[in-house]
């Protein structure tokens, strides 16, 4: 064999070994980063499903991104908002690494739950309580005293409104009347609680589908309609909201969070965002928060069951 093609055939299998080299390097480096996905400053937030019903759609968004923003830049991160077309679509990315936490009504909520930390779900304070009562409102010279009473009549509520909705349902299908879409002769959406709130004060709308936060408010700003309106039936303090954090997110990450959340009003900004909103400040909640609305959901999926008969 000749010196050149003994020298090509090296040459040749130098060039192999680098490239094989590079290769291995690229994969192990990847494979570290892989296993550290929570290595950088930019936390990942998931909008599930609309979160405040005191605002409109548009001013709910501003309003989450605005708080939760600046909440981010309390704990040194900033944070980027996508949006979650369902709960499976959350746990998914959740498993994946790449959703850090979420926001979401209570409904949603129970969907992913399996995927967030027990120790770092919280829900943001609007009006006295972090837990409100799903209410049902209507006109006290309308002298309704029980649900049969509103049949085709027309009920309004904030569009979203779900776990409301299904409570409802609740107590309709307990009184042995179809769920509310086929009871009421009109079901309409509004744009927010006190809007749906004042439709019934003026007489749009028979009944409206509330919070009692919502109607405390309203009242405080009009006396005249807590004299006029009056709460026909009412649900057990739920949770309005929840943010939680996927349980994979590691310690570095919560532990600035408990800190933080330990030391609220250190945060003026903070604070002052969420006045703004109605909202007096965000606090932990447990799984004894959350049993109401698991119940509310549990009975709407047994009394439809019955109905449909399952």
């Amino acid at each position: 064999m000749s010196t050149i093609l003994i020298q090509t055939l090296k040459i040749n299998s130098l060039i192999k070994r680098l490239i094989v080299g590079l290769c291995l390097t690229l994969l192990f480096s990847h494979s570290g980063y892989s296993a550290d996905p929570y290595d950088r400053e930019t936390a990942i937030i998931g909008i599930m499903s609309r979160l405040m019903f005191s605002t409109n759609r548009i001013d709910t968004r501003i309003a989450t991104e605005m708080i939760f923003n600046n909440f981010m830049k309390n704990i040194g991160k900033k944070g980027v908002f996508i949006n979650t077309d369902s709960p499976q679509d959350a746990v998914q990315n959740m498993q994946q690494h790449r959703l850090d936490a979420v926001i979401t009504n209570t409904l949603d909520y129970l969907e992913i739950d399996h995927m967030i930390s027990p120790l770092h779900r919280y829900s943001v304070v609007i009006g006295p309580s972090k837990l409100q009562n799903i209410i049902l409102l209507t006109r006290r010279s309308d002298k309704i005293e029980n649900l049969s009473q509103l049949h085709r009549k027309r009920l309004t509520h904030p569009a979203g409104f779900n776990l409301g909705q299904i409570f409802l349902d609740v107590a309709l299908m307990k009184q042995g009347l179809p769920v509310a879409e086929r009871f009421f002769s009109n079901s309409d959406e509004v744009s927010d609680l006190n809007t749906a709130i004042i439709d019934l004060f003026f007489n749009k709308t028979d009944a409206a589908l509330v919070t009692d936060a919502s109607f405390g408010i309203a009242s405080e700003l009009n006396s005249q309609i807590h004299h006029q309106l009056e709460i026909l039936i009412i649900s057990e303090p739920i949770v309005p909201l929840v943010i939680g954090v996927n349980k994979f997110v590691p310690p570095e990450f919560t532990n600035r969070i408990d800190k933080m959340m330990s030391q609220l009003d250190q945060y003026p900004r903070t604070i002052h965002l969420l006045s703004l909103f109605k909202a007096k400040g965000i606090e932990r909640i447990s799984d004894q928060d959350l049993l109401s609305a698991r119940m509310i959901k549990q009975e709407y999926n047994a009394l439809l069951s019955v109905a449909n008969g399952e």
